[in-house]
Parts: C-alpha cells; structure tokens; sequence
C-alpha cells in the first residue's frame, strides 16, 4: 500500500508503470466484484499468473488497498497447500516414471482437501481461519510445509479473497493424443486437474496475468532463487532451476491456450474475467489476441 501511495516522480520508471498500469486497475475492477458480492460470503478472485511474475508482490499491494478502503482481504495461494514433503515423496514413488510428479508443483501435488477446507472457511466469512504455509527453501529447495505454529491466522471474518497461482484456472484437457504429443507424462497430471475444480469453482471472478514467451518463467525463477540465495536462505542452482521449471512447461503448453480463450471470451468458467499482458521485464503490454506462448 504504501508504493500506490508514493508520487510518481518518486518512484522508478518500472515501479511506476506496474502500479498504474496493472496494480491500481486491477485493484479497482477487484473493487467492483467486492461490491457486487452476496451478504454473507466474501467475494472469491482467482489470480492466474506464471511463476515468478510478481504475484506476491500484486497480491500485497491489492491487499493493502483494500484495507485502506475499509475492507478485509484475505490471500491464499496454491502453494500454501502443496503437499508435505513425505507425501510428496510418497506420490513421486507411487509414480517413479513420471518426472512431472516426482517434485511439487504440477496438479497432483497438492492437499486438495485441505484447501477446500480453507477456502470454504475464509468465503463463509469465518474468524481465526488458519492458512497453511509453504517453505519453499526446506529440504535444500524440494519444500515442505510449515509446521502449523508457523501457519497464517486469519483472524477476522473477510470480505474478499485472492487466491493466486501459477495453474490457477487450468481446466482438463481431456485430450489424450494431443497431451501424449505435448508431453508423455501429462495424462496423469490431467487426470489429477479434475480434482481442482472444487478449487476454482468457488471462485467468483478471475484475473489472468498472461505472457507469450514460457522462457520468462525460467529467466524469473532464477531471479528469485538467486535472490534468495543472497538473502541467506538455501536455494537451488541456476541448472536445477532449469530442470525444475522444465517439469512445468508441459502444463503450460497444455493449458495455457484454453485459459486465454477463455478469459478473452466468455471468461474462465464463464465468470467475469480480467486479463493483463506482461513482457519479460514484467511489464504490461497492449493484450492484442493472446494465444498459445512460445517456449
């Protein structure tokens, strides 16, 4: 909250334009389904955004305008329910040919239940709702879930969530010859994306955050693993970096097509839709036709 409201002229040329060009319109069009929500829930906005684009940062900001303008925003992300790194473990030996699972992050690697759980109770507007948390940096990078102490409470009843993550919105294929073209392993992956619709249909409206080239998320998320490696914390390296994003990319190729039609159509699931393009250096772009990303 406090860079939307430095003067622009103290703010970098970068800075600058995300806040004006992205933060701020999608804060007020957040705004306005917060508005038209039913008494009695919190409004759902499900965030859609590759890795490593600026969602915590998006997030943060949206958060704290919404509490300048009176209102309680809660926010949860996908990776707040990956599964613990045993079950983890446990799922990758289960399906040892399958190296889309045998790290966290493709769907499969999820509690889908106990997000549900939490999400039901921040929508249902209840008090002390505990969001599990994720540490990214455990187990030399692979991650594992924080022990509960560690976890967020929600203490007050809300009247918006964000729910933000990398396959926000991805929707089953349903395709076989077309993922076994994409990606052999995929099939599976697909299969467990069904269960995410308990997820996504409790949202009421999307922001997709769009990109056309998939060599951004690489280029991103060694950025932040450097970052985090400067900040003290253990990380991986750049060549793990690479062949962990590379477990991603199939998912991206299989489903990011289908999510940008459908929020430059009807919107996902049929639901008010905002999209926003961002460059390689995060900036946002004119959204002329947004189609299958290169990569």
């Amino acid at each position: 909250a406090a860079a939307t409201a430095a003067a622009p002229e103290e703010l970098g040329t970068a800075a600058a334009a995300r806040i004006f060009h992205l933060y701020l319109p999608l804060y007020f069009w957040c705004l306005g389904r917060a508005r038209q929500a039913p008494t009695g829930r919190a409004v759902g906005i499900g965030i859609s955004a590759p890795q490593g684009c600026g969602k915590t940062t998006l997030v943060d900001t949206l958060v704290g305008r919404f509490a300048a303008d009176g209102l309680v925003c809660a926010a949860a992300s996908f990776d707040d329910f990956y599964l613990t790194h045993e079950a983890q473990r446990e799922l990758a030996a289960a399906h040892p040919t399958n190296r889309l699972l045998e790290l966290r992050g493709n769907a499969g690697s999820h509690d889908v239940a106990l997000g549900t759980a939490t999400l039901r109770a921040l929508l249902d507007r209840e008090a002390e709702v505990a969001v599990p948390r994720y540490d990214k940096a455990a187990h030399g990078g692979r991650g594992d879930r924080a022990p509960e102490e560690a976890w967020h409470v929600q203490r007050d009843p809300v009247d918006v969530l964000l729910f933000e993550g990398w396959m926000a919105g991805f929707a089953p294929a349903g395709d076989a010859a077309r993922l076994a073209g994409l990606d052999p392993d995929l099939a599976l992956v697909d299969s467990f994306l069904r269960g995410y619709a308990e997820w996504h249909d409790k949202m009421d409206a999307w922001a997709v955050i769009g990109i056309d080239d998939l060599s951004h998320v690489c280029a991103w998320r060694t950025q932040a693993e450097q970052a985090m490696a400067a900040a003290g914390r253990p990380g991986m390296d750049d060549a793990a970096v690479a062949d962990f994003v590379s477990r991603y990319l199939p998912a991206y190729r299989a489903y990011l097509p289908a999510l940008y039609t459908a929020a430059q159509a009807g919107g996902v699931g049929g639901k008010p839709t905002l999209l926003a393009r961002v460059d390689g250096s995060r900036r946002v772009v004119p959204t002329a036709e947004l189609g299958a990303p290169s990569g």
